[in-house]
């Protein structure tokens, strides 16, 4: 009835099955993005040839945007600044269309009918974020572990940015939750995201405990003068 894009049929039920789009539509923690439209600000870019972007979920309940390019002009896939590329990205785009990981390849895998064989498109591989600065306290060590863990990289420094390394904002809510478990503080996603890095969270959460033993005191000795 309606040209939607989305593909669906009828089964033996009368009821219509969901199978997927024709197009390359998709849907991912709810926003809905056009993967042409990234592959378009990655071309436009000088040192890029070529693009496409998919949807890969490497981790159970963890769909993230991946942006594989072959590099034009001057740049090789060894020698791809795939930080600056991410950044120019960053520059035409929301932040939930921007690939979490971009992997250089020298050229596309082809099925023998020469199309693109997206199945054959290697998963991103595990790395490590840049080291930076070494955590200085009990916070900043968690908080770098727990990075680590939900972002899937080797090892992380106290100026490494969450949503710059592939964050999104179900994780930021997982985040929250295993800051909860570990730390026994209270965070909001919001204020993860106005506090990305390791070191300015950990701020955060210091002045967050500082600000409630006051209170724990207080109580104390109400209790006690009872």
């Amino acid at each position: 009835m309606y040209r939607t894009g989305d593909l669906a049929r009828w089964n033996k039920d009368g009821q219509v099955e969901y199978i997927g789009r024709t197009d390359f539509q998709v849907k991912v923690r709810g926003f809905r993005i056009e993967l042409a439209e990234v592959e378009s600000v990655l071309t436009a870019h000088p040192d890029v040839h070529d693009a496409v972007v998919v949807v890969r979920e490497d981790r159970a309940d963890d769909q993230r945007l991946v942006g594989y390019v072959v590099p034009g002009g001057k740049a090789d896939p060894g020698g791809l600044d795939v930080e600056a590329l991410t950044d120019a990205v960053r520059g035409h785009l929301p932040e939930y269309m921007v690939p979490s990981a971009i992997v250089p390849l020298g050229e596309f895998p082809m099925t023998p009918s020469g199309k693109l064989d997206r199945g054959a498109l290697p998963a991103p591989g595990h790395t490590e974020a840049p080291a930076g600065r070494s955590p200085r306290n009990h916070h900043e060590e968690v908080l770098c572990r727990l990075y680590a863990e939900l972002l899937g990289v080797d090892g992380i420094g106290i100026d490494a940015d969450f949503f710059g390394q592939g964050g999104h904002s179900l994780l930021a809510t997982r985040l929250v939750g295993r800051i909860r478990t570990e730390l026994d503080v209270d965070v909001k996603v919001t204020t993860v995201f106005r506090n990305p890095t390791v070191a300015q969270l950990a701020a955060r959460i210091e002045k967050l405990t500082t600000s409630k033993r006051p209170r724990l005191r207080q109580m104390n000795v109400q209790e006690n003068r009872r």
